[in-house]
């Protein structure tokens, strides 16, 4: 286990949004490859230790096979891990891209698509990180429900794609995400997606973010990630970094 840990933390990246094929959707989709290979430079500049990207990788799971492999090169020409699961958007349907495509054919990309659950181990830097595949955006479906027990002597991090409800009734939400699942988690950090602003729902002892999207909500806005410091003994340090 490192004495620290870098960790840069993006998500809902939307590629091909409004992109149908054709011409006139040409500036469209090259606008958004454009933001995510301006992400991607900003990301490498911190050297991280590992990048998580919980969710929204593409807008939906109609994405060009060509976007398909030009994200693909793009992850896979970066010289740290990178974690995903899928979001709302390009959730594990029938012919969803994440079951068509094979993204761990990049030695550096792990994908998270079990429907239970399920963690990965990065010995070399000795770091856990748990996460869920979503089939449907529903209410049933819980992203941080039985999380396993933090693994001792790692650093133990989570992913999550939804909706924060804090301690309140779930109601008709779907994809909840609870403060509580975060409190009782013991993990170091969880790095969430769904919301395009950016969320700080930490709890003592966790850090938890929705790091915002890089494609900003509002015309005079900036898109955000965050970087992440884990340090052994200190809660974590929490850098907003944000994109013109």
């Amino acid at each position: 286990m490192k004495s620290s840990l870098r960790i840069v933390h993006a998500s809902d990246i939307h590629l091909d949004t409004d992109y149908y094929g054709g011409p006139r959707n040409i500036e469209s989709r090259d606008f958004y490859r454009g933001v995510f290979r301006r992400l991607l430079d900003r990301i490498a500049a911190h050297q991280p230790d590992l990048m998580l990207l919980p969710g929204d990788l593409f807008d939906s799971n109609r994405a060009s096979g060509d976007t398909i492999r030009w994200s693909l090169e793009q992850l896979g020409a970066l010289a740290f891990p990178v974690l995903i699961i899928p979001g709302n958007h390009d959730c594990l349907e029938e012919d969803a891209i994440f079951l068509q495509h094979d993204f761990e054919r990049a030695a550096n990309v792990e994908m998270l698509l079990n429907p239970d659950g399920e963690c990965r181990v990065l010995s070399p830097l000795g770091v856990v990180v748990w996460g869920r595949g979503m089939i449907a955006h529903r209410p049933d479906f819980q992203p941080l429900h039985n999380q396993p027990a933090p693994r001792p002597g790692y650093w133990n991090l989570a992913m999550g794609h939804g909706i924060y409800v804090g301690n309140d009734s779930n109601g008709f939400r779907s994809s909840p995400i609870r403060a509580d699942e975060i409190a009782n988690s013991g993990y170091d950090y969880i790095a969430l997606g769904h919301h395009h602003a950016l969320l700080d729902v930490s709890e003592p002892g966790t850090g938890a973010l929705y790091s915002g999207a890089p494609v900003p909500i509002s015309p005079d806005g900036k898109g955000t990630y965050v970087v992440v410091t884990l340090e052994k003994g200190r809660e974590p340090t929490i850098e907003i970094k944000y994109l013109d």
